[in-house]
């Protein structure tokens, strides 16, 4: 009842916003029926074609406001409008103040470490919570996670790598490559265990690239770093469409359900996702021991602690994009949560 509640609660604030940007945002002079037809088919297209990168273009702009960078460039623009004759009329001055403060803010490592954890903590204690269920529902004791099996290790792989280009002469990582070298040390475990799981790589083509299928799908770049990483070739499978959590989800289960593999998968993802992809294999009847990885910040509790210094307090590039990256997954987990592909945590 209380998540059929706050889904009607979210999908009436969607809809007060789309009516306040078409009502109070755009001039009635250039507000047409042509123009508010395209924003409602965008809306219905991203709904039924999420994966469509027409779609994913649009979003990265409409989402822009949403976002610290987008943000503050629009209201640096809302008060580039406002200059006459080389001063600004008000209210340019409070718009250039709160520009300068949201980058401030969502720049400054105190700031993104603390979000982080928020999330990655999210992640941590998904698998504690279903074990505390577990306790009090299941018949047996759970297995402790470090001897828990599985027929697949899955790894969601989109965006872990570089493309391969001719004058490069190895396979590159992002910061999220980790994702890899934790699946190939899953794997080992695995095998230490007695136990010879599959390893699912989940990811699609490149989409800023053009060329045969084989040479811009990821997850053939990734199975070659598995292989030399000490997983056999046999031992891999390639899922090649996987573009983001919820079409890997299905391609995955597809999978599983093809080569009789049952529903219970290790699943390796970045903390910052980690619940979310979580509830959305769940949704599609997976049952997941979450691996995360990718952590930008230490466990709290633990022994190890972050020094607090001087640089914690001094804005930059790099942790305005970890800000980016956890109110972009808060936008995604929304998302996700109005279209129904999340589990509640009880399945």
């Amino acid at each position: 009842m209380f998540e059929l509640l706050t889904l009607v609660l979210l999908w009436l604030l969607v809809g007060i916003i789309i009516w306040y940007v078409l009502q109070k945002l755009i001039p009635k002079e250039y507000y047409t029926w042509l123009g508010a037809f395209v924003m409602v088919l965008f809306i219905i297209l991203a709904f039924l074609t999420p994966t469509s990168r027409v779609v994913s273009t649009v979003w990265s702009v409409l989402s822009l406001p949403f976002k610290p960078l987008g943000l503050s460039l629009l209201l640096l623009a809302a008060a580039a409008a406002k200059m006459d004759k080389g001063g600004l009329k008000k209210p340019g001055g409070t718009l250039v103040i709160a520009a300068l403060l949201i980058l401030l803010i969502s720049s400054t490592p105190f700031v993104a470490y603390a979000l982080a954890q928020k999330t990655e903590q999210a992640a941590i204690q998904f698998d504690q919570q279903r074990r505390e269920l577990c306790d009090l529902q299941c018949p047996t004791t759970l297995t402790p996670p470090e001897g828990q099996t599985a027929a697949a290790i899955v790894v969601l792989g989109w965006g872990t790598t570089q493309a391969n280009l001719p004058y490069r002469r190895q396979i590159q990582l992002t910061d999220t490559g980790d994702r890899i070298i934790y699946a190939a040390q899953l794997y080992q475990d695995q095998l230490r265990l007695g136990n010879r799981p599959l390893v699912i790589v989940s990811a699609g083509p490149r989409g800023d690239l053009q060329g045969k299928p084989e040479e811009i799908v990821e997850a053939r770049d990734i199975e070659t770093l598995l292989i030399n990483m000490g997983v056999a070739r046999d031992d891999i499978v390639v899922e090649p469409t996987g573009v983001d959590v919820r079409t890997s989800a299905v391609a995955v289960g597809r999978i599983l359900m093809e080569r009789r593999l049952g529903d219970r998968v290790i699943l390796v993802s970045s903390a910052t996702n980690t619940r979310r992809a979580a509830l959305t294999f769940a949704r599609v009847g997976i049952r997941v021991i979450p691996r995360p990885t990718n952590f930008y910040t230490f466990e709290s509790g633990g022994s190890l602690k972050r020094r607090l210094r001087i640089a914690d307090f001094v804005p930059s590039a790099d942790t305005l994009v970890v800000t980016t990256r956890v109110i972009e997954e808060y936008l995604l987990s929304v998302y996700y949560f109005l279209r129904g592909w999340l589990a509640p945590l009880g399945i």
